[in-house]
């Protein structure tokens, strides 16, 4: 049984969430004393809400950026195509936040708008303060895009547009309530966006067994009993070991390094709200994780009884699925679910694009302007992240794919930070436009060994890109202190 594609219901639902999004965004803007029309409108209000955040707030808008729609629709197909093996990753995250929580958070709280202005306050320069902000952004915008590319699939299912069309709209939508309140309106419809794509994993739960037209035990049975929910291989015990340790400096290099996460922390109300946050969003990962990962079992086992429709990759499985299976209303749900997930973290991305743009690219801005510099920075990352979305329309495996490219550069970022601020009592070490690229560059050629001289799994990049940052920063300032050591 196949319902019409889309029904007035759907719209409904739709219009619904974006309504309620804008007006959150709107009030939230009208509260933090942040709007496009403010004359007296400052950085700590757009990208810091003034410090005001609680710690439902930090907590909701950690897990709704992290949780885009390469979660909504990219992990039900890595479950479909292999197993629960990625829930590794996010059990080694919950040691890799801990430390976030204990050593990361106090460096950081209370000192800069943005975690790498903290980095060059000594023994630093503007121009080595730059280059690590650009590295940042740079990687951000490229992973972001992928997630970018992949919330559109379900929108141009649902539509019958094209998939550009579908990946302008959301962008579009998502620019301009980013716009209207700052980091508090971000952070407002993150707990909004978190609860209904949240709901959309959940009803598919109940959807799947409905239209299979099988209970939902017995199609969990059938996955358990083909393995599709294994988590350790215990006859690779080396998978295991990847699982986790990639997952823990993984996770430390994407939430620990990273403006997009870190700014919700160091927004907080309090250095101890930040902490309990970004701790407490490991254990949710996990159950948000296993939530779409069941997603992906559910599909498959229904798959077993008939054949997977032709042209239809695994990415796009469960947004084919939902388009033409799930009935008026709750199919316009599922829609907003994936909007939500994409929206919340594109938001985000923006938001803390700008703030590296505004502190640590060009600090000597006119303060008065700031109303212009954050309007005109958001139209720029809005179109590069445009860009990379439009390039990746052709790719294939959605979600490795993401986690790759921050793979690629979250190790030498971590280790300028660990070398930076945690190694001092070892070496010393000037962060300026000469040292930050050359330890970044050695940092990456390390990823590329790894890549394709050993080609070890690509959890491993992190630590290749870390191993040789650090290095590169010891033995730099060791042999050359002119340009490397802070004397």
């Amino acid at each position: 049984m196949i319902w019409s594609n889309i029904q007035l219901i759907d719209y409904a639902v739709i219009i619904g969430y974006l309504t309620l999004t804008f007006y959150i965004a709107f009030r939230s803007g009208k509260m933090s004393g942040h709007s496009l029309d403010s004359k007296n409108a400052t950085a700590n209000e757009m990208y810091l809400a003034n410090k005001s955040l609680t710690f439902t707030e930090s907590f909701c808008s950690i897990i709704a950026t992290e949780t885009s729609a390469l979660t909504f629709l990219g992990i039900p197909a890595f479950a479909f195509t292999t197993d629960f093996s990625f829930l590794q990753i996010y059990i080694g995250a919950i040691f890799g936040r801990l430390l976030i929580a204990s050593y990361f958070i106090p460096k950081f709280y209370g000192h800069d708008l943005t975690i790498y202005g903290t980095l060059s306050e000594s023994h630093s320069t503007q121009g080595g303060q730059r280059s690590i902000s650009l590295f940042y952004m740079g990687n951000k915008i490229l992973s972001v895009g992928v997630r970018l590319f992949t919330g559109s699939i379900l929108i141009s299912e649902f539509f019958q547009i094209n998939i550009y069309l579908a990946i302008f709209i959301i962008t579009f939508l998502t620019f301009f309530y980013t716009l209207i309140g700052g980091l508090k309106a971000v952070v407002r419809t993150d707990i909004l966006q978190m609860g209904i794509f949240l709901g959309g994993g959940i009803i598919a739960h109940f959807m799947i067994p409905y239209v299979s037209e099988h209970s939902w035990s017995d199609l969990i049975s059938t996955a358990y009993n083909a393995n599709k929910m294994t988590i350790f291989n215990l006859d690779s015990p080396m998978s295991f070991v990847t699982g986790i340790l990639g997952g823990f400096l993984f996770d430390m290099a994407t939430h620990g390094v990273d403006q997009d996460y870190m700014q919700r922390l160091i927004a907080n109300k309090s250095m101890r709200g930040a902490q309990l946050s970004i701790f407490a969003s490991s254990a949710m990962s996990i159950t948000v994780g296993t939530l779409f990962l069941s997603v992906g079992a559910l599909l498959w086992s229904h798959y077993q009884t008939i054949p997977v429709p032709d042209g239809v990759k695994p990415d796009h499985l469960f947004a084919y699925f939902i388009s033409n299976y799930f009935p008026a209303g709750i199919k316009g749900l599922m829609v907003a679910g994936v909007m939500a997930a994409t929206m919340s973290t594109l938001d985000s991305t923006i938001n803390a694009l700008c703030s590296c743009v505004y502190n640590d690219l060009f600090p000597n801005r006119n303060k008065s302007k700031i109303n212009f510099y954050y309007v005109t920075d958001t139209i720029i990352i809005t179109v590069l992240l445009l860009v990379v979305a439009f390039v990746s329309v052709n790719a294939s495996g959605l979600l490795i794919l993401g986690l790759k490219i921050a793979s690629w550069t979250g190790g030498p970022l971590l280790a300028l930070v660990v070398g930076k601020i945690f190694m001092r009592n070892y070496f010393t070490f000037s962060l300026n436009a000469i040292s930050a690229p050359v330890c970044y560059a050695l940092g990456i050629a390390g990823v590329a060994i790894n890549t394709y001289v050993y080609e070890f799994a690509w959890q491993w990049n992190v630590y290749f890109g870390f191993a040789f940052t650090i290095t590169g920063m010891f033995v730099l300032a060791k042999t050359l202190p002119k340009y490397f050591s802070a004397r």
